[in-house]
């Protein structure tokens, strides 16, 4: 059975509080928008971090400029999470046979993990897998594909890596509503998680016990990038809590074999934003409580895309303690617009705590 092993996080280092990025959209957005700013207070957004200084909002910049920052700044941070990955695992890069590399916020070729690869000093002959255009759901889907690596090969150790930098894509001449309210919750962050099949000789604090994906027909048009002159352009519908509150009963059904929603510990959902949470919790009764690490990954670090719900992971891990053989259902939802769930059952093992690092 595929154990995650260890996880570990980091974020770039401009870190801005909700009230500070409301001051600089209020600027920018200009009075035509004032009535919306409200969407700050509600998002439930303490606090970001990002690649690029305050100032480089303001002074815009072209898709090119834009990537060549996502280039700079994804290759080190990758690494960084990377290693630190490894090292609370206590595996050496050169025990590592394969590398999943998600993101959807810039565009490499080669991609992103020939750096890590390179950096770290993994093997040769170590198996690349980069996933783009997932979006939110691409850290869960990530996961459900280690796991899925590791049955066919048990004795084999896989390096997962989803990283964002949100802030990139911010375009300066779209002053739309949607922009507005994408302002107001997204931001920059990596995480790496490290999977192992059961005749790879690790232990880790969860298994996992199955995976699966749910699209909803008809949907492919509610979140995604537009792409123009200026870049990638964010597309979120106002729908999106509706169609994620109309797939996680097909969720909830898809595990219930194993665990009805009474059985779960924790619910390790991806925070798309302070909707998503509410729709889940008007599905399950006593959710808030199950949401705790998903509501402090929402307040400390906002929505980083495909990496946040690993996030919640991390913070699962550090803070909830279950006990062995308790269950918790780890989903997150993005573009296509598709589900992204795993079922998890926690072990006998505790991690060291700490904070994600910081560059």
């Amino acid at each position: 059975m595929p154990q995650i092993v260890a996880v570990a996080t980091a974020v770039p280092g401009y870190r801005l509080t909700q009230p500070e990025v409301r001051a600089l959209a209020e600027a920018h957005f200009g009075p035509g928008h004032r009535r919306y700013l409200s969407v700050f207070d509600n998002a439930l957004v303490d606090e970001r971090h990002f690649a690029v200084p305050p100032d480089w909002f303001a002074r815009g910049a072209g898709p090119g400029e834009a990537n060549d920052v996502y280039l700079e700044a994804a290759k080190s941070l990758a690494a960084e999470v990377a290693r630190d990955c490894l090292a609370k695992a206590g595996v050496e890069p050169s025990m590592i046979d394969g590398v999943i590399y998600v993101s959807s916020s810039g565009i490499a070729a080669p991609s992103i993990d020939t750096y890590v690869a390179e950096t770290l000093g993994l093997p040769r002959t170590v198996t690349r897998v980069p996933l783009f255009g997932l979006g939110c759901a691409g850290g869960a889907a990530g996961l459900a594909l280690a796991a899925r690596l590791t049955e066919g090969r048990p004795a084999s150790r896989w390096l997962l890596i989803a990283l964002e930098l949100n802030s990139i894509t911010f375009q300066r001449t779209d002053v739309s509503l949607q922009n507005l309210v994408s302002t107001a919750i997204f931001a920059d962050g990596a995480a790496a998680v490290l999977v192992a099949g059961d005749e790879a000789g690790l232990d880790g604090p969860l298994a996992l016990l199955r995976s699966t994906t749910l699209r909803s027909p008809g949907t492919a048009g509610v979140m995604g990038w537009d792409f123009d002159d200026g870049g990638f352009r964010v597309r979120v519908s106002g729908t999106v809590p509706d169609v994620v509150r109309d797939l996680v009963p097909e969720v909830m059904e898809a595990f219930a074999d194993l665990a009805g929603p009474d059985d779960l510990a924790s619910l390790l959902l991806h925070p798309g934003g302070a909707k998503i949470l509410a729709r889940v919790e008007e599905l399950i009764p006593d959710a808030r409580p199950r949401l705790a690490a998903s509501y402090a990954t929402l307040a400390g670090f906002g929505n980083m895309s495909s990496a946040t719900v690993l996030f919640v992971l991390d913070q699962a891990i550090r803070d909830a303690h279950p006990s062995p053989g308790a269950l918790s259902l780890l989903a997150a939802f993005g573009p296509g617009f598709t589900a992204e769930a795993s079922l998890l059952r926690w072990r006998d093992r505790r991690v060291p705590e700490g904070r994600p690092s910081e560059t």
